[in-house]
């Protein structure tokens, strides 16, 4: 308990862990969160397991590690479903799409926070919370507009004019440019930088896209890395919306969605097929964790 020696007050203070009841409470909660843990990493250890394991040990008998746990099993194991199930074409797609809806997200809900926090234009007041009242929406609501509006765009009607969107990533770049959180997100970041530097930059005659890229953009810089983040991670394991408008340019999400419906493919490439899709998110996580854990501080904390 020596670590807690200068910890400040809270649900327990350090005065209370040097107790008996404080103590208890203590490990309580200790052995509650070790639990739900191991309840929450368990099935991703044992699908990576099952991974590795031949389809006769998969369903002939129960074991947790597999049997053969030699290098050549586990290199040639990865290597062998990436080729069956064509993992490559899948993987580019969705980094295609991915990135599309990086640049829309940070492009269009960046200025558009930055407006409705710097510019302030008339019906600001109005528009942010329509803004804020579409987070309130169901999504099951927009499902069929969405659609029709991707069938014959921009409209939500067949007139005989309009194209379709359909079977290309425009759908998804466009969703994730109207995201309503990061636009939020956004606005409170700006709201954290003070007015005198929009005004020192339009007295030195900067235009409003010049002071964003140059000014803000930079200064927002913890804000944005979050909200890459958390772009490209929703963006890669993104499953309905891919299933509704693409056919043809099949992404990660679809490709190990639709190896699950077909039997020719064995159990234990199927498990592989999972793993391989769900290494990049785990990536992301690992390299950019601080980032994640502290952006939503940022953005959400004025001044």
């Amino acid at each position: 308990m020596k670590r807690f020696e200068n910890k400040q007050t809270g649900l327990l203070s350090s005065s209370d862990l040097k107790t008996f009841k404080g103590k208890l409470i203590y490990w309580l909660f200790f052995a509650i969160l070790l639990i739900t843990c191991f309840i929450s990493v368990f099935p991703a250890i044992w699908t990576i397991l099952t991974a590795f394991k031949d389809t006769r040990e998969i369903y002939g008998t129960f074991s947790f590690f597999p049997k053969d746990m030699s290098l050549g099993n586990i290199v040639r194991r990865p290597s062998e479903a990436w080729n069956e199930l064509q993992l490559a074409n899948s993987f580019l797609n969705t980094i295609v799409m991915s990135l599309g809806s990086l640049a829309s997200t940070i492009i269009v809900c960046g200025f558009g926070g930055y407006v409705l926090s710097k510019l302030r234009p008339r019906g600001s007041k109005l528009i942010f919370p329509l803004v804020v009242w579409t987070m309130m929406m169901p999504a099951q609501m927009r499902i069929v507009a969405n659609y029709i509006s991707m069938l014959h765009f921009p409209f939500a009607y067949d007139f005989g004019v309009g194209i379709s969107l359909l079977d290309t990533y425009w759908p998804m770049w466009l969703g994730a440019a109207a995201n309503a959180f990061n636009i939020i997100l956004f606005k409170n970041a700006f709201d954290g930088l003070s007015q005198s530097y929009v005004e020192a930059a339009q007295l030195d005659g900067c235009g409003n896209f010049g002071i964003f890229f140059r000014i803000m953009f930079p200064l927002a810089m913890p804000v944005i890395i979050y909200v890459a983040i958390g772009t490209l991670s929703a963006a890669w394991s993104e499953f309905f919306e891919p299933m509704l408008y693409l056919d043809k340019n099949v992404v990660t999400p679809l490709k190990v969605y639709r190896m699950q419906l077909d039997n020719k493919i064995q159990m234990n490439i199927k498990f592989m097929g999972l793993v391989l899709a769900s290494i990049p998110q785990f990536l992301i996580f690992i390299i950019f964790q601080r980032h994640i854990l502290g952006g939503i501080n940022i953005g959400g904390v004025k001044g």
